[in-house]
């Protein structure tokens, strides 16, 4: 399985070279002309983004690094990992907040009773 950033980048390389065919398509078709602007421009600056940001998600040098890191298996599985313990240790510490208020309500209502 490839780091989540390869996968992108391959998804934003295909995305965008579908898009310049896409674009061919129109010019032989006469739908879109280069030299009025119009809709098919739109699908031309649309797949200029997709390749830009697929070179550089490729390079690590991209603003989607943070949705798809370049991380290997045992990476991510280290990563997922940790943030399990931290959740763990987040619930212990929130069940014995719960336990010891529930212990002061108890003697706060027995001390009420008497």
């Amino acid at each position: 399985m490839d780091e989540p950033a390869k996968a992108a980048s391959r998804i934003l390389y295909g995305t965008g070279f579908g898009l310049i065919l896409a674009c061919g398509f129109g010019l032989i078709q006469d739908r879109m002309e280069l030299t009025e602007i119009g809709f098919g421009h739109i699908f031309l600056g649309i797949s200029l983004i997709c390749l830009v940001s697929g070179r550089l998600l490729a390079q690590n040098k991209s603003y989607l690094k943070s949705y798809f890191p370049d991380e290997d298996e045992e990476e991510m599985a280290d990563r997922i990992h940790e943030e399990m313990n931290e959740i763990e240790n987040d619930s212990a510490v929130g069940n014995a907040w719960a336990e010891l208020e529930s212990q002061v309500l108890e003697e706060e209502i027995k001390s009420e009773q008497e």
